[in-house]
Formats: structure tokens, sequence, C-alpha cells
């Protein structure tokens, strides 16, 4: 590292020097690094190239999970969730015991570690909506039965809400192929300040893909009713939305 001292100060490269400020002072430094090339073809970097094959097939998983769910997380997840659900998709990959270090894949892996993964770690599911239900999926059904429950006192709403719906989103899915299939119910809208409210079944019929599983995620969103119009919360801050079923 070198400190700049000409009354021209730089930031960007020239070269192999790279110019920048950091506290308060302009420095430069020369290019570092390993040479892309010699990653791809030494020897010595088999195990980078392991790790970036298996990474990238996690990253290619979580893209075609949140593409499918887009319409359903995109009021509900928080700004880490991307990094979150590569995370869990990689430690399913690496659960895989058949494949060799470098080829192991999301579908060979455990894929019940994805069960009880939160698209918002500042709304837990379970936190906020204290009701008991139980969910499933199998051969393209997907089902969630919620008990009856009182909204007055078990659910834990945000200030300003004052209706909530629950929703259920179910989908089939080849993580290494990448094909998918999606389909979603919903109940009608509830009032937060009732004191009973009788049980609710949500049942879906999910296309299967070739050598896919089946996921279902159950979520809870926040409403606000205004001059008797009801309108979604939109930072949705409060919105809930779980993995709560893998085939």
């Amino acid at each position: 590292m070198a400190r700049q001292v000409s009354f021209i100060k730089l930031k960007g490269r020239v070269g192999d020097l790279s110019f920048y400020k950091s506290g308060g002072e302009y420095l430069a430094r020369t290019k570092g690094g390993v040479d892309g090339e010699r990653i791809r073809t030494d020897p010595r970097f088999e195990r980078t190239r392991e790790n970036g094959r298996e990474f990238q097939r996690s990253v290619k998983a979580g893209k075609l999970l949140r593409d499918a769910f887009s319409e359903h997380i995109f009021l509900t997840a928080d700004r880490g969730m991307s990094g979150r659900l590569t995370s869990a998709l990689s430690k399913v990959l690496k659960s895989d015991p058949e494949s060799v270090r470098g080829e192991r894949n999301v579908m060979g892996g455990e894929l019940g570690i994805l069960a009880g993964f939160e698209f918002n770690s500042g709304s837990n599911l379970d936190g906020i909506f204290l009701g008991r239900y139980t969910t499933q999926v199998a051969e393209g059904i997907a089902n969630a039965e919620l008990e009856a429950f009182s909204p007055s006192t078990s659910i834990r709403k945000p200030e300003s809400a004052t209706h909530a719906q629950l929703v259920m989103v179910a989908g089939n899915f080849n993580f290494n192929d990448l094909p998918s299939s999606v389909a979603s119910a919903q109940s009608d809208t509830f009032d937060l300040s009732e004191i009973e409210h009788e049980g609710i079944t949500l049942n879906v019929e999910v296309p299967v893909v070739e050598g896919g599983t089946g996921l279902v995620m159950l979520g809870l969103t926040f409403w606000q009713e205004v001059n008797g119009q009801l309108y979604k919360l939109n930072n949705g801050a409060r919105n809930a939305l779980r993995i709560v079923a893998v085939e």
C-alpha cells in the first residue's frame, strides 16, 4: 500500500495500480488476487473449482424457488432472504450422501432441511400466529388444516392492522433440471378483533414435474381497513411466510 502525495488525487485503476480513498487518505495498491485462468486450470485449485460448482447449483436452486414464489414473497421477504435461502440450499446440497465432492446436488440431499425456513427473519410465523395447524403435500396435492382460533388473542398484529389473511403456496420443484410448478390458495380476510374464528382448510393441486419434490409454504399477511376498504400493509415488515412441509 502506498500513499498518494501529489495534489492530483486519483480514484480507480490504471494498469496494475488501483487508487482509492480510505480513512480520509488517498492510497494506491497493486492489483492482487490469483489470476482467473490459474484458478480454472491449476490442479492446486481443484477444491476451489469444486466449491464453486456446488455453490452455483445452490444459487440456481434458490433463484428457481424465489422466482416461482415471487408474487407471495414480495411483501414478506427481508433484505437478507436471498443469502439465507442459498445457505439453506447449500446445506441440503452438502447432505447428498452419494455424489462425489464437486458433483453434489440439491435433489440428492436431505430436502427436509428446508422445513421451517422463514422468508422474513423479523416475523416468524409461529411467533405471530399462535393457532394450531397441520400441513402436508403428496402426489401433487397440498393441504393445510387450521383449527378454530381467536384472532384477538392468537395473532400478534402490527399496531395499524385491522384484518389478516392466511395464504398457502405450494410448488413442485426439480432443483437440478430447474422446472417448477406453483399453485396457491388463501382464506378470506378476517377481523383481528374477533373473539373466535372457525377452522380454515386450504387445498391446492400442484402439477408434478418430472423428478420434482413438493414444498408447502404457509403465510400470514396483514391488512388495514380505511373507510370500509381493505388495503394491504405495504411495508410487509410483519408479514410472515414459512416453509411448513416438504414431500
